[in-house]
C-alpha cells in the first residue's frame, strides 16, 4: 500500500508546479480540491501503520458494527491534508481563522480522546471554548436583530446551540463506513455553492478544501471492510466546521429567519437523528435524565436502523443516507439558481424537508413492526 501511494508524490509536485495555470483558467477551486485531497490521500498508509504500531485501534464491541479492529484516527489524514492547504491561500479574515483555530482545537481533543479517552465533560467544555472563539469573532446566527441586547442574546444562544449541537450530531453518525465523511462532501458542496454564488470566495476556498481532504480519506473508509475510521477527531473536526462556517455564509437578507432554515434544511439528516433517538430513548426509558442522554450509546440510529432493513448491507444502508441527504440539498441548489426568491421558496424547501423525514419515519418504524 505504502508503495503503491509513492506515485501520489510527483502529482503534489506537478499540482504546486501547475497552480498558475489553475489560476489563470479560474479553476483555482480545484487546485485546492485536489491539492488537499492528494496530501490526505498519500498519507493515510502511513496512520494507518502508526495505529497499528501503537494500538491505537477501535476494539470490536456489542453495540459497534465492525468485526475485526480497526485503526480509528482517520481525521489525522484529513487535518493533514487541510492545514497546508489553508496556507497556501495565503489569505485570511478574522472570523475564518476563528473558525479554522476552533475546529484544529476540536479536532485535537477529539484525536487525544481516540487516543487516550478523555471524559466526556472535558471535551464538552473544549467545545464550549471553541465555540465561544467563534462566536467572540463575530460569527454567529443573524436571525434577530442584534440592534437590542434581546436580540443578541437569542442570536448568541442559538449559534451556541447550532454549533455544539451539530458537532456532537455529527459524531453520532460516524456509525458505519463512509457515513460522516460522506454527509460532509454533500454538506460541503452545498455550502461551498452557496459561498461562492455569494461572492465570499475565500470561503468557498476553505470549504473546497476541506472536500477535498475528506474526499482523500473516503477510499481507505468507504468500503465493506473499513481501513481506518474518521474517529471522534475527524467527525468532531468536520461537525465544528461544516456548523461554524455555515453560519458565516449570506443565506438571505440579514437579519432573517432564512439565515436559520437554509442551515437547517442542509444538516437536516444530522438534526434528524439525534432528534429520532433521543425521542426513542425517552418513550422507551432508557434514558431519564440529561447526564444519561449525554451518556448513552445505543444501536438506535438511523443507520443502525437502515442496516437492519437491508439485511445487514450496510454499503446499501450509507447510499440511502447520502440520497436522503443529496434530496434535502436540492432545494437549496436551487435557491441559489434562482437568487432573490421570495420567503414561501425557502418555506417549501423547509416543509419538503419534513415531508421526507416523515417517509423515512414511517419506513425506519414500519418496518420495525412487520
Amino acid at each position: 500500500m505504502l508503495l503503491k501511494n509513492l506515485i501520489v508524490v510527483p502529482l503534489i509536485i506537478i499540482a504546486i508546479l501547475t497552480r498558475k495555470l489553475f489560476f489563470d483558467s479560474g479553476f483555482f477551486w480545484l487546485f485546492y480540491l485536489l491539492f488537499s485531497f492528494l496530501i490526505a490521500f498519500f498519507i493515510m498508509p502511513f496512520i494507518i501503520r502508526f495505529a497499528f504500531r501503537f494500538n491505537v485501534l477501535d476494539m470490536p464491541a456489542s453495540r459497534k458494527v465492525h468485526s475485526t479492529p480497526t485503526p480509528k484516527i482517520g481525521g489525522i489524514a484529513v487535518a493533514c491534508g487541510f492545514i497546508p492547504s489553508i496556507l497556501l491561500t495565503g489569505a485570511y479574515s478574522p472570523e475564518l481563522v476563528a473558525i479554522i483555530t476552533a475546529s484544529l482545537l476540536i479536532f485535537i481533543s477529539g484525536a487525544l480522546d481516540d487516543m487516550f479517552c478523555l471524559s466526556a465533560k472535558l471535551r464538552f467544555l473544549i467545545q464550549f471554548i471553541a465555540a465561544f472563539i467563534v462566536v467572540w469573532y463575530g460569527v454567529r446566527l443573524n436571525i434577530m436583530s442584534s440592534e437590542s441586547f434581546t436580540g443578541t442574546t437569542i442570536n448568541v444562544f442559538l449559534t451556541f446551540l447550532w454549533i455544539i449541537g451539530i458537532t456532537n450530531a455529527f459524531n453520532f453518525l460516524d456509525g458505519i463506513n463512509g457515513e460522516a465523511s460522506g454527509l460532509a462532501v454533500i454538506i460541503g458542496i452545498t455550502l461551498a455553492v452557496f459561498a461562492f454564488n455569494s461572492g465570499a470566495t475565500l470561503r468557498g476556498e476553505v470549504i473546497v478544501i476541506a472536500i477535498g481532504a475528506v474526499c482523500g480519506f473516503l477510499p481507505y473508509n468507504l468500503k465493506r471492510k473499513a481501513d481506518i475510521f474518521l474517529g471522534d477527531g475527524g467527525s468532531g473536526f468536520l461537525g465544528f466546521f461544516l456548523s461554524a462556517i455555515s453560519i458565516h455564509i449570506e443565506w438571505g437578507e440579514q437579519p432573517s429567519i432564512t439565515n436559520l432554515l437554509m442551515p437547517v434544511i442542509v444538516f437536516s439528516i444530522c438534526i434528524y437523528d439525534m432528534c429520532m433517538t433521543t425521542v426513542t430513548r425517552i418513550y422507551t426509558g432508557k434514558v431519564k435524565t440529561f447526564s444519561e442522554w449525554l451518556f448513552y450509546t445505543g444501536k438506535d440510529h438511523i443507520h443502525h436502523r437502515l442496516s437492519n432493513i437491508f439485511k445487514g448491507d450496510k454499503l446499501t444502508a450509507v447510499v440511502f443516507i447520502y440520497a436522503i441527504s443529496a434530496s434535502n440539498a436540492l432545494f437549496p441548489a436551487l435557491f441559489v439558481i434562482y437568487k432573490g426568491t421570495s420567503d414561501w421558496f425557502v418555506i417549501a424547501a423547509f416543509f419538503q424537508t419534513i415531508l421526507i423525514y416523515g417517509i423515512v419515519t414511517l419506513l425506519l418504524f414500519r418496518s420495525e413492526c412487520l
